[in-house]
């Protein structure tokens, strides 16, 4: 127990999060102090049918719920500490310090597929052509090939570093622009998205 105590209290100066906070999180089985961003982070990886139910829910009953979920999603129940929302953190931490602008990292579009899936297999950071609805603008291809084949293309419509997910393929939660290859120019190559 000292022992994680001990990895629980540097793990919080690592993502500058008070340590008491921290501990008391796990026991919890949750990872924010409100409903409403517990719920935006849960909302991730809950189905149709299960937001459904949620909904039907008073506030301490969606907190309940919320827990059963992460619970539910620990890969070794059988130890302290639920795995899986120890890596959540680890994640949203490497969002808002890589994907934060003007809104907490973990809370964009690209902030949320790193915390669906992790690090991609492959980041393709490209330019748009200048025949393009828009001037040239940067944009980034994520795959993964791991545990499915799933593809994502961003682009930074405002030039300020947030990316908004436009192509999708693989991820049935994900949904694409219908005009999406405007976005990119004639001279875009779809086989990047492969």
């Amino acid at each position: 127990m000292k022992k994680y105590l001990l990895m629980m209290i540097l793990f919080g100066l690592f993502i500058h999060l008070p340590a008491d906070e921290l501990l008391t999180q796990p026991k919890r089985g949750h990872i924010f102090d409100k409903l409403k961003d517990e719920y935006k982070l849960v909302n991730f990886f809950l189905s149709p049918n299960q937001k459904k139910y949620y909904k039907k829910l008073d506030e301490e009953n969606k907190w309940d719920y919320i827990s059963a979920f992460w619970k539910a999603q620990d890969p070794n129940p059988t130890t302290e500490d639920n795995e899986f929302l120890l890596e959540l953190l680890i994640r949203i931490d490497y969002c808002n310090k890589h994907f934060s602008h003007f809104r907490e990292g973990w809370k964009t579009d690209i902030g949320r597929i790193h915390i669906k899936h992790g690090k991609p297999f492959e980041i393709l950071k490209l330019e748009t052509g200048s025949d393009t609805k828009l001037t040239k603008k940067d944009y980034q291809i994520w795959k993964y090939r791991i545990s499915g084949y799933f593809t994502y293309l961003f682009i930074d419509l405002q030039q300020h570093g947030d990316y908004r997910l436009i192509y999708s393929d693989g991820d049935e939660k994900e949904s694409s622009w219908s005009d999406w290859r405007s976005y990119l120019g004639s001279n875009f190559d779809e086989s990047l998205l492969q």
